[in-house]
């Protein structure tokens, strides 16, 4: 009966439009109030006090906070021109520079949003200019950006790992093998489609790859790089090697990030020294129509002096500040949620129900894999209409108990839950990051509309929905490979921290 009643007044608090936190904590209120004698706002006030003071989930914040900065810095420009040399040349071009430039930035920031609208708004004049068939570069940049949520940091495997009990360390180790294939199938099958319909993605002459001058282009914008692929090395690598905890890690992520925006900010201010001795020296001539338009740009521009310093103070002031608010807004968010979906574990735990419900489901004598396989399919359904912090906090106090009874491998189910909750994100109607999208086009085609030419014309999101699909096929293909060969997930991990 309690179940009965539990899923009735969940499902009329979500369709009635509440937000996730107040329903399940209402919830959990409701549950208390009705089927316990204990005192329910002394359980509420112990379980937010319990919730807000664990150490670990300091970790959340200042990963935030940490993708806010690179995000705002003005990386992913950078990111995405050096990438785009190393990839270029492979069928598909410039689509598969959104799929590495995706995980790399994925990696900084550690959310799937924040890399399709950034990166997309880099990208999508390029493919314009170029005459790429669009449906397929949005539903390039739609998926490149979900790997914000698999390859670490993640916050997501942080909140997976607080919620079940597992080793955040772990997690992050689990999702790097399965985070690389799946980057590779999505390039795989851009490949493929290239191939087949050439037209989606017109090919550009690739002579400059094996050229001198090619190389010495893309050593260049590799060694601007450096600085940010060793934050995330040392980052990740000291969480994997046990020299800090993910929260002093994540400390050091923030202070890393804003010591590299301020330095890359700065030496921006001597672009015009830069640029005019590359030209003086004759290696501007070596490079590039696109480099050397840029260097000439900036050999234009004023000079280092009093005004240019003030901007760049102006500017490291806002972006500080800018960063702190968005990583305030997105952690209360965040924080609130998590408060209610411990809260409403706590009530299922105390009713028993998830005991009757674990029993229930061992009724039915289903094998692991099939649990799994039907849990797929309940995913991929409630994704199409709820984001993926929502699915993940709001099921998996129910489901945690279900699993263990199962006896089901949490780390690696943690992994399988992470690629659907990606697709999640991209899933037609509701998946945020394609309203992300849409309003990256709208965006850069006004921008457009402002230069010389012609105003571009803007499709429907319409588009969008049509060129996600075979991605999510992908994902499809990597979480059977999962289901099928568990060590693709569990293998690194034990590993490196030893058998569990």
């Amino acid at each position: 009966m309690l179940i009965a009643v539990s899923f009735i007044l969940m499902a009329v608090m979500f369709f009635a439009g509440m937000y996730v936190a107040g329903a399940l904590g209402s919830l959990a209120l409701i549950l208390l109030e009705l089927f316990s004698n204990n005192p329910v706002w002394n359980i509420m006030g112990n379980r937010a006090w319990e919730t807000n003071t664990n150490v670990n989930l300091v970790a959340i914040p200042l990963f935030i906070l940490m993708g806010e900065i690179v995000l705002r810095s003005g990386f992913a420009d950078l990111m995405y021109r050096s990438l785009s040399r190393w990839v270029d040349f492979i069928p598909g071009g410039l689509m598969h520079t959104n799929i590495a430039s995706c995980a790399v930035f994925a990696a900084c920031a550690g959310s799937s949003i924040a890399t399709a609208a950034t990166v997309s708004r880099v990208a999508l004049p390029s493919f314009r200019a170029q005459g790429y068939q669009e449906r397929l570069v949005v539903g390039s940049l739609a998926a490149g950006g979900t790997l914000g949520i698999l390859i670490p940091p993640s916050i997501l495997l942080v909140l997976y790992g607080l919620t079940v009990g597992e080793s955040i360390g772990r997690l992050f180790l689990a999702g790097f093998i399965p985070g690389i294939l799946l980057a590779l199938v999505f390039m795989l099958m851009i490949g493929i489609l290239s191939v087949i319909w050439p037209a989606i993605a017109p090919r550009q002459s690739r002579i400059r790859f094996w050229t001198w001058e090619g190389w010495i282009e893309r050593l260049l914008f590799t060694l601007l790089m450096i600085p940010v692929l060793a934050l995330v090395f040392i980052v990740l690598g000291s969480i994997y090697f046990g020299w800090a905890t993910p929260s002093e890690a994540a400390g050091f992520g923030v202070s890393g990030a804003l010591a590299l925006a301020i330095i890359y900010n700065f030496a921006r201010l001597f672009d015009g020294n830069l640029a005019s001795f590359l030209l003086r020296a004759g290696i501007a001539a070596r490079m590039s129509p696109e480099v050397r338009a840029v260097l000439q740009e900036w050999n234009d521009a004023p000079r280092f002096n009093g005004q240019s310093f003030r901007d760049y103070c102006r500017f490291i002031v806002i972006m500080a500040k800018d960063a702190g608010i968005s990583a305030a807004r997105s952690s209360a968010m965040i924080m609130f949620i998590l408060m209610a979906a411990f809260t409403l574990q706590f009530a299922f735990a105390y009713l028993r129900i998830s005991i009757d419900m674990a029993e229930w489901v061992a009724g039915f004598q289903l094998s692991p894999v099939h649990l799994v396989l039907f849990l797929v399919a309940f995913y991929l359904l409630l994704g199409t209409f709820m984001e993926a912090y929502s699915m993940m906090l709001t099921t998996l106090p129910i489901l945690s108990p279900v699993l263990r009874a199962a006896e089901i491998d949490l780390l690696w189910f943690g992994i399988i839950m992470i690629i659907l909750l990606e697709a999640a994100q991209i899933s037609p109607p509701q998946g945020l990051s394609l309203y992300v999208l849409q309003g990256a086009r709208v965006d850069v085609a006004r921008q457009a509309r402002d230069g010389p030419g012609p105003p571009p014309a803007v499709g429907t999101i319409n588009d969008v929905y049509i060129g996600v699909l075979p991605f999510m096929a992908c994902m499809a293909v990597v979480i059977g490979l999962i289901i099928a060969f568990p060590e693709l997930a569990t293998w690194l991990p034990d590993q490196l921290k030893g058998a569990r």
